[in-house]
């Protein structure tokens, strides 16, 4: 835990100072959050399923950006720094290597999701000037999305992103690798092997068996995060 605890540290103090990391951050959350009420100018508030359900869409998207933006640059920006080896040399285990990136990656996803969700609720009410409405937070269903889906979601891309950036050099190809990993999600309902539904026992079974790949995906990446080859393959 102390290892952790340390990693987590070093990576929030470097995020800090990211000026790029940081304008990702705040324009996801600021489009994610004011398109949807820019499209309901002229509806009432959460009165147009398809708006309120593109809001949901948005926010999760707001997340996805960010950590599939943030995972990978954890780790390129010590690979282009050179300091990534000086961190492979120190007594930090791998475990709390690899985990503190992917937990410091999919909070920050996290995070932006529910700010998003947050600049969405407020922007809505102002505009329409009525009785506050929580739009799809109203329903146990965009709840279960936006703070259970999100969380599984974000931990996934944020272990797929972190391992990518260790084996591919370049920024905008972890990006996109981690991106198309979504396709690995959605790959059941594309060949029409599982059909979508939108109710709640669905949705609690969905958001289980996601969180559940999230937890082997991690448990896996550990397992594999070797610092012996890795320092092998910088040096190639």
């Amino acid at each position: 835990m102390a290892d952790l605890g340390t990693m987590l540290w070093k990576e929030v103090a470097e995020l800090i100072g990211n000026r790029r990391f940081l304008r990702i951050f705040a324009l996801a959350v600021l489009i994610m959050g004011l398109v949807p009420s820019l499209e309901s100018r002229h509806a009432a508030a959460g009165a147009n399923p398809l708006l309120t359900l593109l809001g949901l869409f948005y926010a999760l998207f707001a997340g996805v950006i960010v950590v599939a933006q943030s995972a990978p640059d954890l780790v390129l920006h010590e690979r282009s720094g050179r300091t990534l080896e000086y961190l492979l040399a120190t007594r930090l285990s791998d475990s709390a290597i690899f985990a503190g990136k992917v937990l410091v990656a999919s909070v920050l996803g996290y995070t932006s999701t529910l700010l998003t969700a947050a600049v969405q609720l407020l922007a809505t009410n102002l505009q329409h000037h009525g009785a506050w409405t929580w739009s799809y937070l109203a329903l146990p269903q965009g709840r279960l999305l936006i703070l259970g889906a999100s969380a599984a979601l974000c931990v996934y891309l944020a272990t797929v992103g972190t391992f990518v950036a260790l084996r591919v050099g370049d920024q905008r190809a972890a990006y996109m690798v981690t991106m198309l990993s979504l396709a690995v999600l959605a790959a059941p309902l594309l060949l029409n092997l599982v059909h979508l539904h939108f109710t709640m026992s669905w949705l609690e079974r969905a958001v289980a068996l996601l969180g559940g790949l999230a937890i082997v995906l991690v448990a896996l990446g550990v397992r594999l995060f070797k610092r012996e080859l890795l320092v092998l393959s910088l040096q190639d």
